[in-house]
């Protein structure tokens, strides 16, 4: 199996050892009889690793961040949407003239795997597939003062297809930007959580609640495992999402990837 893993990084909050180390972690996660591969979107290639393939953004106006990011626009109107790049990953043919084939799995870049992702590529080839918020309340998720405030029913920490699975939701970006900025204001969750149907059923399925967890919200809040700022060494992913609540609670924590000192989630070279 050809496994094609990809991330983006854009502007100044994550620097170059972030792509390093996930570089790193997917690559000691990856079984050795899989065919590995890494790509990089990004605006600044400088400091990465040299087994990373890196791609530049495609000149495209509203979606590069050149065009949005940090201007004073940005905070207003249909400039907001922060993670619009992230889009660019599901054109297959961005990728060179070699275009790629097989499994692609994108992780963001504050993420932290912790076992072998082969349960990740291999849960459901015939759909395109993603994390869920589990540790939300699903209840006020139903509403939109919640999904435009507090958070989203998806979680786009990590994403798997196959081929052209996702060139949809590309061609729709294309059609159809300047509504979905508008609309899904913030962030490219939203708009995977109801674009696509009602919690984007339509196009996607969603990995069981055991393979990942939030450091900062728990991991299920159906089966209340809610406590933060533990390893659960039995999941796949762990992620760093700090995403509003609806309500005020001191005890959902805002650590950062880069603020974690706990070396259980570490491996020699990942510190880089």
């Amino acid at each position: 199996m050809r496994v094609n893993v990809v991330c983006s990084k854009w502007g100044e909050k994550y620097g170059p050892h972030f792509v390093n180390r996930l570089y790193n972690m997917s690559k000691r996660n990856t079984p050795s009889t899989m065919d590995f591969h890494f790509y990089c979107y990004t605006d600044n290639d400088k400091g990465l690793l040299p087994d990373i393939k890196v791609i530049p953004f495609p000149d495209i106006p509203t979606i590069h961040p050149k065009y949005w990011f940090g201007a004073d626009e940005f905070k207003y109107g249909m400039a907001r949407c922060w993670d619009r790049p992230k889009t660019f990953v599901f054109n297959t043919h961005n990728f060179g003239p070699d275009k790629p084939t097989g499994r692609f799995i994108f992780f963001d870049l504050d993420v932290i795997i912790q076992n072998d992702i082969t349960p990740l590529l291999t849960y459901n080839t015939e759909q395109p597939t993603k994390m869920r918020s589990w540790w939300q309340d699903p209840k006020p998720m139903q509403t939109r003062q919640f999904k435009l405030a507090h958070g989203a029913y998806t979680n786009g920490s990590c994403q798997v297809w196959s081929d052209d699975q996702c060139e949809p939701i590309w061609e729709d970006v294309l059609e159809n930007q300047e509504k979905i900025w508008f609309t899904y204001t913030d962030g490219t969750d939203n708009y995977h959580s109801w674009r696509w149907g009602e919690y984007g059923a339509k196009l996607w399925d969603y990995f069981p609640s055991h393979m990942a967890y939030s450091y900062n919200r728990g991991r299920s809040w159906d089966e209340d495992d809610l406590n933060v700022g533990i390893y659960r060494p039995n999941c796949i992913l762990c992620v760093f999402n700090i995403d509003l609540l609806p309500f005020e609670d001191e005890s959902r924590g805002h650590t950062k990837q880069d603020d974690l000192a706990d070396h259980n989630y570490w491996s020699i070279g990942d510190e880089i």
